[in-house]
């Protein structure tokens, strides 16, 4: 069977696949950035499973034992509890994978795709998000089943400095995974940075009976100023124009860590 081809066949242009869509790319790379992250041990223990360890040993026993007039202790750690699903997804979950990437040589390779990294960091911002609002939300769904949550649970305000700390330690936990160092070293140096934040804040273990020295240097932990904030708030309790100060440390610390981050990842 004789094929009969015309002169404008021969000469026509190749037909291209159309390319895919700016949306398309970074939802691509979103759902990849994600099941990396859920492959990621201490990132889904740390973050789901660790404020869940916490609420169990020191939340549980003292739940219903009345702090204030109308205020709860689990009231008074809720935010904290909050704070420690984010907090430890953002410390030490983003500078492992980072490093973990690094070490991989995954970085290198993502510079050579045709695509702007501009979608691989939008990408693990997201997944990032994802993440913490999944912790959020099983703190939020176990406490509120056990013990129900307070009316200003829905207060936009605690619900907005809630993310905007997460902005704020995913900053630090940027910077840390960009320092020129191996994967075990950076998981050793976020650990410390963490729990040092964590325990130094008083969410854990009260602070009171440590020497005065130590309570005066840590009354300038920013993770505890975020907590005592959000515990304000939450309980309905006036939050002095001081803690607002204090809690603008934040922001010259965010900028720092990301360019700080910047530079060191772009020296590479």
């Amino acid at each position: 069977m004789m094929v009969q081809l015309h002169d404008t066949d021969i000469f026509a242009p190749a037909r291209h696949a159309k390319p895919a869509s700016a949306m398309t790319i970074l939802r691509v790379w979103f759902i990849q950035e994600l099941k990396l992250l859920f492959r990621q041990p201490i990132a889904v223990f740390f973050s789901l499973a660790f404020p869940l360890v916490i609420y169990l040993f020191i939340g549980l026993p003292f739940a219903d034992q009345a702090v204030a007039e109308g205020v709860r202790y689990i009231d008074l750690i809720f935010p904290s509890l909050l704070g420690t699903a984010v907090a430890n997804l953002a410390v030490m979950g983003l500078p492992i994978y980072l490093a973990e990437l690094r070490t991989r040589r995954v970085d290198v390779r993502y510079r050579t795709l045709p695509l702007p990294l501009i979608y691989f960091g939008l990408a693990l911002v997201l997944s990032m998000l994802a993440l913490s609002v999944l912790g959020l939300a099983v703190v939020a769904l176990v406490v509120g089943v056990f013990h129900g949550l307070l009316p200003t649970a829905a207060n936009p305000l605690f619900w907005l400095l809630i993310f905007l700390m997460i902005g704020w330690l995913s900053a630090i936990g940027f910077f840390v995974g960009s320092l020129p160092l191996d994967a075990r070293a950076i998981q050793g140096i976020s650990a410390v940075l963490f729990f040092v934040m964590y325990f130094g804040s008083g969410a854990a273990v009260p602070i009171t009976e440590l020497p005065q020295l130590m309570q005066n240097i840590l009354e300038w932990n920013p993770l505890k100023q975020w907590f005592e904030v959000l515990g304000n708030v939450y309980t309905g309790q006036k939050v002095s124009s001081g803690s607002w100060a204090k809690l603008f440390i934040a922001l010259p610390l965010s900028i720092a860590s990301i360019l700080g981050g910047i530079l060191l990842w772009r020296r590479r």
